[in-house]
């Protein structure tokens, strides 16, 4: 590595440390979790939802009553296979005609596909009254089940299955039919949504006083998507070697990492410590730290990213001692300057 490439290196890792240092404890801005005051939800034009215009398609069930006219008030249950129901009873109403037709006593056939349940409601109360079977009809029509009506819910969710969407559905609420996210959940979802380029991205947080930021209304078709947190490995001279799990409701720092781990071993050279970090465009970047201040309270602890690799390299010195070599690490120790400046 050239001397330039060694500047470039160090000059990232040096902000790396600052920038750490400068948000305290919160989180990496990344999957698991992000300081309250960052917390951005998700764009303004995903709040903007209109379920009202909803319209009647192919395939749909509707329910339709008429007030004092039981003829005229579906009875027929729906066929089996109804998302809504869930594998409960089937829903009652009648099913919409692959040609966007109903059929009904008095009126016979009647396309209702591409209107609203309202305007839907108003047609067949039109058709009454214009065909002298009613005065003032009046006439409800609902959606109760859809065969394709239905949000996706897939990744680190306890049941992973599609959720009906006939009515309003929310995030968090489409996530808690869902069982609610795994330990391994991150907390940054990405919604895709039929007919928009770019996925919505939603930062869900940890804080309930910003829950309504994140809670976006969704829409049949909509895909959520509940990635996993990545892992942090904790290699070197430490009681266990393994990779962690980052949570996703709080951080995993160098210091809870060495905890959750078993501790160092007698020969970790603590000064030497270092994170090794791959940035974006796949580069690597070392962050140099001393566990005898940070365990001080002198050096501020750090929050560790996906992925991340922290390396406890081992004391020679140390590391003879422990095996018993006690002339090696005289040796060592009078005759190498740097064995002996790195006994900590």
């Amino acid at each position: 590595m050239g001397v330039s490439a060694k500047s470039v290196l160090v000059a990232i890792a040096v902000a790396a440390m600052a920038s750490s240092a400068s948000t305290g404890l919160a989180q990496y801005a990344g999957p698991s979790i992000a300081a309250s005051s960052s917390v951005s939800g998700a764009p303004e034009s995903a709040m903007k939802v209109d379920y009202e215009n909803s319209r009647i398609m192919p395939g749909d069930v509707v329910a339709i009553a008429t007030l004092g006219v039981p003829e005229l008030t579906t009875t027929m249950s729906a066929s089996a296979g109804s998302i809504s129901s869930l594998g409960s009873s089937p829903v009652v109403g009648i099913k919409v005609s692959t040609t966007g037709q109903v059929e009904l006593p008095y009126l016979g056939t009647v396309v209702l596909a591409g209107l609203t349940p309202s305007e839907a409601a108003a047609k067949l109360g039109k058709e009454l009254k214009e065909r002298g079977i009613l005065v003032d009809p009046q006439i409800t029509v609902d959606l109760v089940d859809s065969p394709t009506r239905v949000i996706t819910v897939i990744g680190e969710v306890q049941k992973p299955s599609p959720v009906p969407a006939l009515r309003q559905v929310r995030l968090l609420d489409a996530i808690s039919v869902c069982g609610g996210l795994t330990p391994l959940a991150s907390h940054t979802v990405t919604v895709r949504r039929v007919g928009n380029p770019d996925p919505i991205v939603v930062e869900l947080g940890i804080d309930p006083r910003m829950s309504n930021l994140a809670n976006i209304p969704l829409l049949a078709g909509d895909t959520v998507i509940v990635p996993k947190v990545g892992n942090v490995f904790v290699v070197g001279e430490v009681k266990t070697e393994q990779a962690l799990p980052l949570a996703g409701n709080s951080p995993i720092t160098v210091m809870r990492a060495i905890s959750m781990v078993g501790g160092l071993k007698y020969s970790a050279a603590l000064s030497k410590t270092r994170i090794i970090r791959t940035t974006e465009g796949n580069r690597h970047v070392e962050i140099r730290l001393d566990l005898a201040k940070l365990m001080n309270g002198k050096q501020q602890d750090i929050a560790l990213a996906a992925d991340d690799v922290l390396f406890i390299p081992a004391n020679p010195i140390k590391a003879a001692l422990m095996s018993g070599g006690a002339s090696v690490a005289a040796t060592l120790l009078y005759g190498s300057v740097y064995a002996a400046n790195t006994l900590k």
